[in-house]
């Protein structure tokens, strides 16, 4: 059986000219907050070598719970009577919510 490794860093570490000699492949750090812009990732694709690879971080309503520091930066207040219900990947209708609507800015912007 045969394994592929990528290796590449959360967000440019360095300029993006230097990444793309470093490595070829990303993960997005800011999609855990908010998805750039269509204009931001398009800019990207363009100019990003060919086959270079870009990786979203999932959203933190999905994978962080509601007491997370990180929340302060979510743009949106969660309701303590919900809070119990958002991260950890739960199977709850919040977390599946958070995943169908990042799902749909990709796809539909």
């Amino acid at each position: 059986m045969e394994a592929e490794i990528k290796v590449g860093c959360c967000g440019f570490t360095v300029s993006q000219r230097e990444y793309f000699k470093l490595f070829n492949h990303i993960e997005i750090q800011q999609t855990f907050y908010q998805l750039p812009r269509l204009q931001t990732a398009e800019k990207w694709r363009q100019i990003a070598p060919t086959g270079f690879e870009f990786t979203i971080k999932a959203w933190q309503l999905i994978t962080h719970e509601a007491t997370s520091p990180t929340y302060r930066r979510l743009g949106k207040k969660v309701p303590a009577s919900e809070a119990d219900r958002y991260g950890r990947f739960r199977p709850t209708w919040e977390v599946v919510e958070a995943w169908n609507h990042r799902v749909l800015l990709q796809v539909y912007g």
